[in-house]
């Protein structure tokens, strides 16, 4: 059986092979010869490489449905480099997606039902390519949990007596304590602590000092240190206003009753990536130990790795 693995996150789409904004438009005509575009229902649509508007139920629109399938038909044009498959094939797969922590219980069933469909037919095309799908499955599983099952023997997470996993993503940061593998729940939440929140943060600081409109990749850049065409005064203000979210972030577990001396605190996440530095910094007022994964896709990887231990069991 196929399996697709997907992450759709508020800030990015990621299987694993790709990853790409979490944002797609509507094309008012039929697109250009070799343009990235995917058809569906008649209706042609592309990817932005800007994010759509934040939404705080996914499926409230055909948006996040549209770009699993984009990510879907990338994948399938990866497999057939050893794969090929037959026009007009029926493709069927399992999908699995996930959701955080926090809206796990609640959503499961509405997020299953909004990609599974009742297991209809699916017809589209990408990049002029016809595809015929079908889901057998929809499996849903949970962010940062998913991440630490991928992680937990590559890093030798069993042998701290606790681990905590800090999850920066788009809009949230999903963080959960575990003791000996299992799940503390009261100490474990989803916040609207992602990065969204801290580019509009350093937006804000930006227009008060330098009546200065930030993208979101201008913002991207002087954190990685790459050349931009800021000057030295902006990129010095950007990182004293991330630093203070860091600060805030770090600062909000205390708060929570997790002291970070006391457990191995695990970041991952492309935000956990994109503030790395910061967290370097902001990380040396703690004694506890930590590592960021410098890997985005960590929770992709954790959803086929629960998927194969799941079906194994059965």
């Amino acid at each position: 059986m196929l399996m697709i693995p997907i992450d759709t996150g508020n800030k990015a789409i990621k299987t694993e092979n790709f990853e790409f904004h979490s944002g797609i438009t509507a094309l008012e005509s039929m697109p250009g010869e070799n343009e990235e575009a995917l058809m569906f229902q008649d209706k042609y649509y592309r990817l932005s490489h800007e994010r759509n508007v934040y939404l705080p139920d996914k499926t409230l629109d055909d948006r996040y449905y549209l770009l699993t399938l984009f990510a879907i038909a990338k994948e399938l044009e990866k497999l057939r480099q050893s794969r090929p498959f037959i026009p007009g094939e029926l493709i069927s797969m399992d999908l699995v997606v996930g959701l955080p922590p926090l809206y796990y219980r609640s959503q499961y069933k509405k997020f299953r039902d909004y990609f599974y469909r009742e297991g209809r037919l699916v017809h589209c095309a990408y990049m002029g390519r016809s595809y015929r799908l079908t889901f057998s499955n929809v499996y849903v599983h949970m962010q940062t949990y998913a991440a630490y099952l991928y992680l937990a023997k590559e890093l030798k997470l069993s042998t701290y007596p606790k681990v905590l996993m800090i999850d920066i993503g788009g809009y949230t940061l999903d963080y959960m304590l575990l003791e000996k593998g299992m799940i503390l729940w009261n100490y474990t939440d989803s916040t609207g602590k992602g990065v969204i929140s801290m580019y509009q943060r350093v937006n804000k600081g930006i227009r008060e000092k330098f009546d200065l409109d930030l993208k979101e990749n201008d913002i991207d850049s002087v954190l990685k240190e790459e050349s931009c065409m800021y000057g030295e005064a902006i990129r010095k203000r950007v990182v004293e206003i991330v630093t203070e979210h860091v600060e805030e972030i770090l600062g909000m577990f205390r708060e929570c009753g997790i002291d970070l001396r006391s457990a191995m605190t695990i970041f991952v996440g492309g935000g956990s990536i994109l503030l790395s530095k910061i967290i370097e910094t902001v990380w040396k007022r703690y004694d506890g130990e930590y590592y960021v994964v410098n890997d985005s896709k960590v929770n992709v990887h954790g959803y086929r790795k629960k998927y194969l231990f799941d079906k194994k069991m059965q």
